[in-house]
């Protein structure tokens, strides 16, 4: 036997079989690797793509979840820029104000969160419990308590906090609210500012300028709650608004103003006055205001002329009847009217018709024409009448133009023809908007050419059945004041940062050459003598000043009685000075006059009047009086009490004034009428006191209402008593200046030598 078989078996058999044994264990071993390989593979794998996942796909989001833990941010309000008036008076500007909130999460107990909530309460004035509510939403950090905090509250705030040592409780946010100064002046011009930034006027149309751009403060907390390194800080600044620097003039502003509530409280129109006063060689806008205005500052709050509307309603203030009524009188009252209401601007419209003839050489001033009373037009079923019902008679153009003749105006546009007329009508920008910087500019309403025929020209011609904004209408009759050229108006000049840098300037704009230079001065020469003269813009008449005016009285179509017929009118004046060099033009539209005269001589002509007395000195304009005005001039009475009465005599004759002495002695102890007071010169008198004799109320008014200037004149006198004539003065010139209103009123008992002012009115041929 082979030793190397023994035991049954050979040693390589052995080594066979266990060679097979480990392979087969090995076998199982890599199957069993195999898997645990890929599970490892496939969890690392996993594993990976959350690392991926939450490192690049979602690292903003968790990234905003660490900084919202641990950092607090705080927002850096820009100021909102100023708005300047032309000589850098602000008309809005800005003050300090805080937001108070409290962090809930910083909030350690109840005890003190009624600590917290009963000083809030006590020093704001806000609601116990509702601090309670905030502070108990432990994840907060940031709960507004109240907004707009003045600044006397918060500094009584700080020291409660300083205290009470809830400096981590309670915190304040500085920022700016708006102010105007002025309250209501040019209201619907500067606009007022909402949460969201400007809602109307300059407020809104510049609102991305005045706006700025928002800081941030972040500061970071570590898991206690307290402040981390500064280097974890991060700071923005911010960056105020532009400052605009508009061309509205604050004095200007007021004096118009101020002839707008006059016609209004002397009209009573139901949808309020607008004017507007521009440069009409560049069109800058001096001033534009609307009657009833509103207060800034408190813009929710209705005028009581519209606050009356909404109690007549009988709506209940619940109701949503109410609720609406409130909100569309609101937006009424916040409405601009000069340029987003429209109108008819009748008669003012002329200057347009004659200025286009005058161009195309159809018509001559001398020309003659002749008004019966009314003119039958193609197309028509019944005649066009003039105002003046009984006819002007025969008369050459630049009279009828002066006296506004209806059918002289419709015979001048034929002889123009359609196609020129609309030609001229587009030219003059009464199809276009003006192109102001300010929001809700109206589009004109009038015919498309295909539907302009014989009829709408005739129309046309006296400025009825269009509508264009008091605006565009200014600005075309600012066209024939500057030489022809259409003008774009505009109310910002400039824009400037906090340092004074300029970031953006306004240039004139001119859109087009529409008529020579030729024509707008002979047309404003006719416009001129038409208020010197017995024109019916006489009471636009200015001592001292040659003034170029027309008036205008249109129908509102679109309101209509039972009987179809309207009855409503709309009463407006355009006008511009000094005529030869003309530096301001101006509009006054009055709308739905409820007075005895609604025509525009009556309501809107005599505070032009007015407003061009005051305005023209103040833009340094030198007065150039005529023989006649020196003749009319009014003198300042002076102060002669204390002076020997022979001295003062001669002083006062020295003035064209009269002068008596009353009583014994040689001192003047008392005087009529008093230092200060206007009285008119030749007719005057000064009555001196001296003695025991005393100014005493021995007179009794008369009544001199309704009589012509002249009657008016002597009756006072006859009573011992000085007159001074407010508003139309040039009365010599013809006899229907009536006297409208006096003050002293008739039946008061006054001393000799009171001055009687009194107010005079054209009324005769000035239905227009």
């Amino acid at each position: 036997m082979n030793p190397r078989n023994r035991g049954g078996y050979s040693i390589k058999s052995k080594i066979v079989n266990e060679n097979k044994g480990i392979k087969g264990i090995n076998k199982k071993t890599a199957v069993r690797s195999a898997i645990i390989l890929m599970i490892c593979v496939v969890a690392w794998a996993g594993v990976v793509f959350q690392l991926f996942k939450l490192q690049v796909v979602d690292y903003d989001k968790y990234q905003t979840k660490v900084l919202d833990n641990i950092q607090r941010e705080t927002t850096l309000k820009a100021e909102r820029g100023i708005i300047y008036d032309r000589n850098m008076v602000q008309l809005a500007t800005n003050y300090t104000v805080y937001r108070v909130f409290i962090s809930p999460r910083d909030i350690k107990d109840e005890e003190q969160e009624r600590l917290v909530a009963t000083g809030l309460s006590e020093l704001l004035g806000v609601d116990y419990n509702m601090v309670i509510d905030r502070a108990r939403r432990k994840r907060r950090a940031d709960e507004t308590i109240k907004k707009n905090v003045s600044e006397e509250d918060a500094d009584k705030l700080l020291q409660f906090i300083t205290e009470k040592e809830l400096n981590s409780q309670i915190h304040l946010e500085a920022s700016t609210s708006r102010y105007y100064p002025y309250k209501s002046l040019a209201a619907q011009v500067v606009g007022v500012v909402g949460t969201d930034g400007g809602l109307i006027g300059l407020e809104l149309e510049y609102n991305s300028y005045l706006s700025g751009s928002s800081g941030r403060y972040l500061t970071a907390r570590n898991a206690n709650g307290l402040s981390m390194p500064y280097k974890y800080d991060t700071y923005i600044d911010a960056s105020n608004g532009a400052n605009l620097v508009t061309t509205i003039d604050l004095t200007l502003q007021s004096m118009l103003e101020k002839e707008l509530e006059k016609t209004y409280t002397d009209s009573m129109p139901l949808n309020r006055v607008t004017g507007i006063a521009m440069n009409p060689k560049t069109g800058a806008v001096l001033a534009m205001a609307t009657y009833p205005s509103f207060n800034l500052n408190e813009p929710y709050i209705l005028t009581p002329e519209f606050k009356k509307k909404l109690d007549e309603s009988g709506f209940a203030p619940e109701s949503d009847e109410y609720k609406t009524l409130y909100t569309t009188l609101l937006y009424t009252m916040w409405k601009n009217k000069a340029v987003s209401e429209l109108y008819e601007p009748g008669s003012t419209f002329k200057i347009i018709t004659s200025a286009s003839a005058l161009e195309e050489n159809v018509v001559k001033l001398t020309d003659m024409f002749t008004c019966t009373g009314a003119l039958f037009v193609e197309g028509y079923g019944k005649p066009i009448h003039c105002h003046k019902r009984t006819g002007h008679g025969t008369m050459p153009f630049e009279v009828g133009l002066q006296q506004s003749c209806n059918p002289t105006l419709m015979q001048v546009a034929a002889r123009l023809g359609r196609e020129k007329f609309y030609n001229y009508f587009k030219a003059f920008g009464y199809t276009e908007k003006t192109g102001i910087d300010l929001p809700g500019e109206a589009n004109s309403y009038y015919h498309a050419y295909n539907n302009f025929n014989q009829v709408e020209l005739a129309v046309y011609s006296f400025g009825q059945t269009f509508k264009v904004t008091p605006l565009q209408q200014l600005t075309g009759i600012s066209t024939v004041a500057n030489g022809g050229n259409l003008i774009t108006p505009y109310v910002v000049e400039k824009l400037v940062d906090d340092d004074g840098n300029v970031l953006m300037s306004h240039e004139t704009a001119v859109k087009r050459q529409v008529v020579s230079t030729d024509v707008c001065n002979e047309l404003t020469g006719v416009l001129e003598r038409g208020v010197s003269g017995d024109g019916g813009a006489k009471n636009a008449y200015v001592p001292g000043y040659k003034v170029a005016a027309k008036t205008g009285t249109s129908e509102v179509q679109d309101i209509r009685n039972e009987a179809g017929e309207s009855y409503l009118r709309v009463g407006s004046c355009v006008a511009y000075a000094p005529a030869d060099d003309p530096q301001i033009a101006i509009i006054i539209v009055v709308d739905q006059p409820q007075c005895a005269s609604v025509y525009g001589s009556i309501v809107a002509a005599p505070y032009i009047s007015s407003f061009l007395n005051e305005a023209l000195p103040y833009m340094g304009v030198e007065r150039h009086y005529s023989e006649d005005d020196l003749a009319r001039i009014a003198i300042t009475v002076g102060d002669y009490v204390g002076m020997e009465a022979s001295k003062a005599k001669t002083k006062i004759n020295s003035l064209g004034v009269g002068v008596e002495i009353k009583g014994e002695g040689g001192i003047v102890k008392y005087q009529m009428p008093a230092a200060g007071e206007n009285i008119n010169k030749d007719t005057g008198k000064v009555i001196l006191y001296c003695g025991d004799e005393i100014p005493l109320g021995s007179v009794t008014v008369p009544n001199v209402t309704g009589m012509t200037a002249t009657k008016c004149n002597q009756t006072l006198l006859n009573y011992g008593l000085n007159i001074f004539i407010d508003g139309t003065t040039n009365y010599d010139i013809a006899s229907g200046a009536l006297v409208v209103a006096q003050n002293p009123a008739a039946g008061e008992k006054v001393a000799a030598g009171t001055v009687v002012t009194v107010t005079l009115r054209y009324m005769d041929g000035t239905a227009n």
